[in-house]
């Protein structure tokens, strides 16, 4: 146990309990007692060998546990629980109050299952999911021995008018693994509208998408003209500006030389040469084969030397 102080930010997520919503505010005000380490002294006495700091701590807790409880009560359920015994003993409210809504008795079970009943789809999936997740937690909060195939048949049949979900019905009806678990079938459920609001929110989201990545090839540009920069300019600054200093700006002939680009190249290449039965002779003759590609010319002044080692003949 421990003696901090309460912070009441810490309960906004605890509901007010009204008797009609006890088992979610069951649940929340356990977790949040637990938080705080006062748990113990809603669901135990004080033992009777327990010593003078021992008893101090423990109705310092109590009394935390009694402020938190009572702030998330409404005014009927304070009435009905509060007395001169549970405002001194938080185990007392605690028991109190779970005697009171959580009671295991007839008239409480067949409450809560008549409010099962009750229950039936109006045309809005996620109402009905959060409605049905509401009443199993309370329908097992309170003991209610009612077979989980039953449950989840109950569940699947106030959607079965729905032609929309006839298919998804059915579907599930034909899964006995799913069908032995109604929190199961209401998660398959809640998957089917999470679904849907997806496909929904697409046509939504595609304009803004299609505008984010439109390519903007269309821009403006500020022109600097009459020996002044243009201070609309994007492109360079005031100081590189080539109206203002045209010595900055470089020279054209050797601006068009960096931009040519060689239409031809000059290349090697090698050529078999071969003699005939004539290089036998005194004459001797060399036949050079200008079939290929590379030897297509029809002059000498291609060579950039020429040296003349034999007589030969250009065919």
């Amino acid at each position: 146990m421990t003696d901090k102080t309460t912070d009441t930010k810490d309960l906004t997520n605890i509901p007010i309990l009204d008797g009609t919503n006890f088992s979610q505010w069951n649940i929340r005000m356990k977790i949040h007692l637990r938080a705080k380490d006062l748990l113990d002294v809603c669901e135990k006495s004080l033992p009777g060998d327990a010593t003078i700091p021992a008893t101090n701590r423990w109705t310092k807790a109590s009394y935390d546990a009694i402020n938190i409880i009572t702030s998330r009560i409404s005014e009927r359920v304070f009435l009905e629980v509060i007395n001169s015994e549970t405002t001194e003993k938080a185990n007392l409210l605690w028991s109190k109050i779970n005697e009171q809504y959580a009671s295991k008795r007839a008239m409480n079970r067949g409450r809560i299952w008549m409010d099962f009943q009750r229950c039936f789809y109006n045309g809005n999936l996620q109402s009905y999911i959060d409605s049905c997740r509401k009443l199993l937690m309370e329908l097992e909060t309170v003991s209610v021995k009612i077979p989980n195939e039953l449950l989840s048949y109950s569940l699947l049949g106030k959607l079965a008018r729905d032609s929309k979900l006839q298919q998804l019905v059915e579907t599930l009806t034909l899964n006995e693994e799913l069908i032995e678990r109604p929190d199961l079938i209401l998660t398959r459920l809640q998957d089917y509208v999470n679904l849907i609001k997806s496909k929904d929110s697409t046509p939504t989201d595609l304009p803004s998408a299609l505008v984010s990545t439109v390519d903007d090839s269309f821009k403006i540009i500020h022109f600097c003209t009459n020996g002044k920069h243009n201070p609309k300019s994007t492109t360079h600054q005031k100081e590189q500006c080539w109206a203002e200093n045209p010595q900055l700006r470089p020279n054209q002939r050797d601006s068009k030389r960096k931009k040519f680009r060689p239409t031809a190249y000059f290349s090697t290449a090698t050529a078999l040469i071969t003699s005939s039965e004539e290089a036998k002779s005194n004459a001797h003759q060399v036949i050079l084969d200008c079939g290929a590609t590379h030897h297509m010319f029809n002059s000498e002044s291609f060579f950039v030397s020429l040296k003349r080692l034999a007589p030969f003949t250009v065919m």
